[in-house]
């Protein structure tokens, strides 16, 4: 076997050992089958399951293939065909999940792998399988079915009914009529039938209040403001397209980055963020898998939809202007206008992705000293002087690090004085990092340039820290350093990368957060002093309608179906007309 290990590539695939009768007794999957081959052929260790493998083996084979997810999926396969007796896992024949709505008395929704396993109403398959988890927990949120696998009679409900995720049919609390009702939406849900739903529940809602039974009102509120969040603004916007699957593709600081969203009955079911670095080759064989992966069998009215930005390489805008990512009979198209937004937002910031060990040598090179373990980068985020925030976020040891994320809302700065609003943030958290309260970082870099560079050295300086600060300036992308270096990135691919991905994700930060504190402070001074109008009242209005303009299209008594009194209502819609205009 050590000779023709001799013979075997460096390449992705699938490899299985055999006895001498030609039984197969393992199979494995590899990036490169001679590095995972020869780890097993050299193992000395008794107790190690490899050296065990090869000690009952004869022979081995391999099968390349061209990635590491097409070698997960033939692992899979030759697994649940040959049942060798070295694997433990995926020895059964499970494939992708389905969610089923039992036919019960009292339905629920389950998760199950063999579509003929459990009787009722059933939908997907769900590519990945995350999806099906995560859309079976909204199901229970939004619609409250019961989660235990029996339902067995119970003098005090379980802790499901007191989180409010259940109505405890177990104990008698919900009549059979009311918890189909229930059921029937989460039917409709999956079946894409939300608006029509939607519209039931208004009128719902009104009759229960009518008839003065609040509490179910409320629960059928609930659902109602659930729904709306979930899904009403995607389906409006994804009504032309219903059954998708969406692309967007960017270049940010030298790397592509996008995200793939699947959509169903209008409904984004799940989403794929990827990102590839065009330093090396292009591998169209890369963007194959980014591409089709994971895609279902797709009806004929699915359409692949692609948006390629901010690219300047001819070579890379070849491949992907001319990259079918689902299949030849299906057509590509740009993504709307009005879809931008929403894919934008369901795209992950790009991640740098090039090996630590070529940024480090670069890094050392230019700067002449040691690679940082740990980077703090801050920005200021306002518009014309409202809102002013900052932000903090970290990189360490080749990743951010979301749990150390930080947001500061500026309180000692009056309009737009962007020195003043990063001395004050920064005397905040290097005042903590002063007193040991938070890890200290080995870089710290600022959002601009030398003039905010000198504010950041000065507020070290005060506290007599010793870490390094940089700060990068826009559009030329020019580092400047504490010692004076001018440094420009674009003469070097590696440092261009790092330094663009930590400055945009910093500023992504501090944009959301300074959006979220604009946007309350609008919703307070439009609702301030509106009578009636309490608390409890505009936190519903505010969950049901986060943009208020929404409020222009409604009449008094839509917002008196929800739970506003009418006087209120009217109110309240006066108020945002003289604020908006009558639209």
């Amino acid at each position: 076997m050590r000779e023709k290990l001799k013979e075997v590539p460096e390449l992705p695939g699938v490899y299985l050992f055999k006895d001498e009768e030609g039984k197969v007794l393992y199979v494995g999957k590899a990036k490169s089958l001679k590095d995972r081959l020869s780890t097993h052929l050299n193992c000395t260790d008794p107790n190690q399951k490899s050296y065990r493998i090869v000690k009952a083996s004869a022979d081995f084979d391999y099968i390349v293939v061209k990635n590491e997810r097409e070698a997960l999926a033939l692992e899979a396969e030759l697994i649940k065909r040959h049942l060798p007796p070295f694997n433990v896992l995926m020895k059964d024949d499970k494939s992708y999940p389905y969610l089923v709505i039992t036919d019960e008395e009292f339905p629920t929704v389950k998760l199950v792998r063999k579509r003929d396993s459990v009787s009722g109403e059933k939908f997907g398959p769900f590519i990945p399988a995350k999806n099906a988890r995560s859309l079976k927990e909204l199901l229970h949120k939004v619609f409250k079915l019961r989660k235990c696998k029996e339902l067995s009679s119970r003098s005090k409900p379980c802790l499901q009914y007191y989180i409010d995720r259940c109505t405890a049919p177990c104990c008698g609390y919900v009549s059979k009529e009311d918890y189909r009702k229930q059921v029937e939406g989460a039917s409709s849900f999956l079946k894409g039938n939300v608006r029509s739903y939607i519209q039931k529940l208004y009128r719902e809602i009104e009759e229960a209040a009518e008839n003065l039974q609040f509490e179910r009102a409320a629960l059928l509120r609930d659902q109602l403001i659930a729904l709306k969040n979930v899904y009403e603004e995607g389906a409006l916007l994804f009504e032309e397209y219903p059954n998708c699957d969406v692309y967007y593709v960017e270049e940010r600081g030298g790397l592509f980055s996008g995200v793939k969203l699947t959509v169903r009955n209008g409904i984004v079911y799940g989403k794929e963020n990827f990102s590839f670095d065009p330093v090396d080759p292009w591998d169209e064989g890369l963007l194959e898998t980014v591409f089709t992966y994971g895609s279902p069998s797709i009806d004929k009215d699915v359409v692949g939809t692609m948006w390629l930005m901010n690219s300047e390489r001819e070579e890379g805008v070849k491949i992907l202007a001319n990259f079918n990512p689902l299949d030849t009979s299906l057509k590509v198209e740009p993504i709307p206008e009005k879809l931008l937004p929403l894919v934008k937002r369901n795209r992950s910031p790009s991640r740098y992705c090039v090996s630590l060990s070529n940024l480090k040598e670069e890094y050392e090179r230019v700067f002449l000293d040691a690679f940082p373990d740990r980077v703090e980068v801050f920005d200021i985020s306002t518009l014309q002087g409202t809102g002013t925030v900052g932000s903090c976020v970290v990189w360490e040891k080749g990743g951010f690090k979301k749990e150390d994320y930080r947001r500061y809302r500026v309180k000692s700065v009056k309009g737009v004085n962007d020195y003043a609003s990063m001395e004050e943030v920064l005397t905040r958290r290097f005042r903590r990092i002063k007193r040991g309260e938070v890890k200290k970082p080995d870089l710290v870099l600022i959002d601009g340039g030398v003039g905010q560079l000198n504010v950041a050295l000065k507020v070290r300086d005060s506290f007599s820290l010793d870490f390094r600060v940089f700060s990068i300036a826009k559009r030329e992308e020019i580092v400047y350093t504490d010692d004076g270096e001018v440094v420009e990135t674009k003469r070097y691919p590696h440092l261009y990368r790092f330094f663009t991905s930590l400055r945009d994700e910093a500023h992504r930060f501090a944009l959301a957060f300074n959006r979220k504190v604009r946007s309350r402070e609008m919703v307070k001074s439009i609702l301030d002093g509106i009578k009636g109008l309490g608390v409890k009242r505009r936190k519903l209005i505010e969950r049901l309608y986060p943009d208020l303009r929404e409020l222009l299209h409604l009449t008094p008594e839509e917002l008196r179906k929800v739970g506003i009194p009418l006087p209120v209502a009217e109110a309240v819609l006066e108020r945002v007309r003289e604020v908006f205009g009558k639209g």
